[in-house]
């Protein structure tokens, strides 16, 4: 007999293994950031799971195949090794369909806008002093940047945090390419949306 998420009511899915709610939850974490997620703490946040559930959740994930963890070069000031979690595509995708498909996750509220430019941009702004810049003052410029660059781990920030204002004067820019100027058409929607 199946449940109504579409899983089996033994908790066992169709490959047979057993997986718990938080690593069902960690799975489609991962399976909906396909650029991974670093560190463990991040997992926990974009899967629901508490802190300490997290890491031995992803540890007996990485020992079924379904996930990797490796050492990376991050790109954050100072530049240093982080182990990058990510979802095994092949693997998940043949062994757990239905946890990729159906596992629900929580709707995460945006961080309020810091006063700050983070650290974490600064290898966006060539100079690399992201104490220039004060938000919202300098949202306009801190938008463009991070919108006109390739670094698509910094889109989602920018799309939920800085200000509509800021976004829509991107979008109004003839050299952000026509699918960032998408994304911030969908941001604006999804936002005002959600103000009403």
């Amino acid at each position: 007999m199946e449940s109504d998420s579409g899983g089996h009511d033994d908790g066992l899915d169709p490959a047979g293994l057993a997986l718990s709610e938080p690593e069902k939850r960690v799975l489609a974490a991962l399976s909906r950031r396909p650029l991974g997620l670093y560190p463990a703490a991040s997992v926990a946040v974009a899967a629901g799971v508490g802190r300490g559930e997290a890491l031995p959740c992803l540890e007996r994930l990485v020992e079924l195949g379904l996930i990797t963890g490796d050492p990376e070069l991050v790109l954050a000031r100072p530049v240093r090794r982080e182990v990058v979690w990510r979802l095994d595509v092949a693997a998940a995708w043949s062994q757990v369909p239905d946890v990729l498909r159906f596992t629900e996750l929580p709707d995460l509220s945006p961080a309020p806008m810091p006063d700050r430019l983070p650290e974490r941009f600064a290898h966006l702004f060539w100079w690399g002093d992201t104490s220039l810049y004060k938000l919202p003052r300098h949202a306009d410029f801190v938008a463009e940047r991070i919108l006109a660059s390739s670094d698509v781990t910094s889109w989602g920030w920018a799309l939920s945090t800085l200000p509509c204002d800021s976004l829509e004067f991107v979008e109004g820019h003839p050299h952000i390419p026509d699918d960032r100027r998408q994304l911030v058409r969908t941001a604006l929607a999804k936002r005002r949306a959600s103000s009403l």
